[in-house]
């Protein structure tokens, strides 16, 4: 059954920083996981096919939950890639364009497609998934409508299969535990007839929107309520199997727009924080942000891994490691994504990580 060796699902957007993190994590944490992406054109690739091989490249020989990024914008619609993925969110036909696109990897566990859909409808696109022998995942976002929900929850338990895992996204939100009573009613009641035994992932994501109010010589700590979250979840609800999803230390896409350049910044995630170290009165580099985060005493600085690496390198010189904020992202999510997926487990010793990373 799904997620059975699984303990962690992270959604992760197709951006260039989350697919580097993700592809220099060592294969013994991608073992741990089972990554919901949400499919956008690649870059300026004339492609979708192209985002599938990035996917593949950062995460493979594993499958993977894959569902549409519904907050991606297309901005040029003489590239084939963005056509490509407005022709994915046409839902004529049972989304047959989806089913179809599916086809392309053996690894994908594809999501429904359900925004505005009937039950007759939503039952064809999971029969289109069947007929393909694929397992298929189904999101439920916060801001769906209770209507939409009935035919969702009324297809779903009409297959009579347990082929499936639901993924309840909360989305962003500035307190995770403010989510626990909706979580909560919507598996008590609205997924009350859904077999007890189908997966059920409790996601969404507190990462600040803003970092102007993080300035001192000194990291701030910002904690996140997920792990509490879901344990919360899974007590009141007596739910077999509920499982952890977060956002990987990301959050949603957002409407892009005229901003100035951020300053220089060093963001390191604890179990269950991230410490955010920058200083504009004091113009800090990224040295100087990364010398606060290793001389605090929730610095770790023995997992081994690519993304504390590139901290240290920092502190040596920038070149070696973090000089632009793209890159600060891309270790966050790297360290992230070890930390929960080894999260209440021993770490391994960095000589038991099987994967080498590179320069």
């Amino acid at each position: 059954m799904l997620l059975d060796d699984r303990s962690y699902v992270p959604t992760l957007a197709v951006r260039p920083s989350e697919m580097n993190g993700l592809e220099l994590l060592p294969g013994a944490a991608k073992d741990r996981m089972m990554p919901c992406f949400l499919l956008a054109p690649w870059m300026a690739s004339n492609s979708l096919e192209n985002t599938i091989k990035r996917i593949e490249r950062a995460f493979p020989n594993r499958n993977y939950f894959l569902d549409i990024d519904q907050d991606y914008r297309a901005s040029n619609t003489q590239n084939m890639a963005q056509q490509e993925f407005e022709e994915l969110k046409n839902s004529d036909h049972a989304h047959i364009n989806w089913i179809n696109f599916v086809k392309k990897s053996e690894k994908i566990i594809p999501c429904l497609q359900t925004r505005g859909l009937r039950e007759p409808q939503i039952r064809d696109q999971i029969e289109g998934f069947q007929n393909l022998g694929r397992a298929y995942c189904t999101r439920i976002l916060k801001d769906y409508s209770s209507d939409n929900l009935v035919n969702i929850v009324g297809a779903l338990s009409s297959t009579g299969a347990a082929d499936f895992t639901i993924i309840l996204e909360g989305g962003w939100v500035n307190d995770s535990l403010s989510l626990a009573a909706w979580f909560g009613g919507i598996i008590t009641e609205s997924l009350n007839e859904i077999n007890a035994t189908i997966p059920i992932v409790v996601s969404c994501t507190s990462m600040p929107q803003t970092f102007t109010s993080f300035n001192g010589d000194l990291p701030y700590s910002v904690t996140f309520a997920n792990r509490e979250l879901v344990d919360q979840v899974a007590k009141n609800t007596n739910r077999q199997r509920i499982y952890y999803g977060d956002w990987g230390s990301t959050r949603p896409r957002q409407e892009s727009g005229m901003s100035s350049r951020p300053l220089p910044r060093v963001d390191y995630p604890t179990d269950k924080s991230w410490l955010i170290a920058r200083n504009k009165e004091a113009g800090w580099t990224f040295r100087n942000a990364a010398l606060a985060i290793i001389r605090s005493p929730d610095w770790n600085g023995q997992l081994g891994i690519w993304g504390e690496e590139m901290i240290f390198n920092t502190t040596i010189n920038e070149s070696l490691g973090i000089d632009t904020s793209q890159k600060n992202v891309a270790s966050r999510v790297n360290i992230h994504l070890y930390r929960q997926s080894f999260f209440g487990q021993p770490n391994p010793v960095p000589a038991a990580l099987d994967e080498d990373w590179q320069d």
